[in-house]
């Protein structure tokens, strides 16, 4: 039950590590005190990066995970290559990035999405590669 719990926790963290807005700025709370229109909605930075975006694409996990590309064997190293530290500033370049690609009170929806998008499936991509490598140190 034990180990349960935290691998749970370790499949949570190594996806929030890949969510740029996670390693975004303290100050602003990770883009939560970014307020923004979602679709003519109320949301704000971290809540489009961290869910709208993706269930707004309406792809069960499956789906997701057959949609993403082939990627070459030294694409998948180079992904693999690093520690955690050199994961969570891979995103933290990346969340400056996606600070720079809004501003508050912005009204954000299909043209957001159509940018934005490949680029969450990236993260999810990149997320679940090295979760991999994660799990197969521990339990390989």
């Amino acid at each position: 039950e034990e180990k349960d719990f935290h691998l749970k926790l370790l499949v949570h963290f190594m996806g929030d590590l890949h969510q740029p807005m996670h390693t975004g700025r303290g100050e602003d709370k990770g883009g939560n005190d970014i307020q923004v229109r979602w679709f003519g909605g109320g949301s704000n930075l971290h809540r489009v990066w961290d869910s709208e975006m993706i269930n707004d694409f309406q792809m069960s996990f499956t789906e997701l995970a057959e949609s993403t590309e082939d990627l070459s064997k030294q694409e998948v190293k180079a992904i693999k290559a690093g520690s955690v530290l050199d994961w969570m500033y891979d995103s933290k370049e990346l969340s400056a990035e996606v600070y720079g690609s809004v501003e508050k009170g912005e009204k954000l929806g299909y043209e957001y999405m159509y940018e934005w998008f490949p680029t969450v499936h990236q993260q999810l991509q990149k997320g679940g590669i090295r979760l991999a490598t994660v799990l197969n140190d521990i339990f390989g």
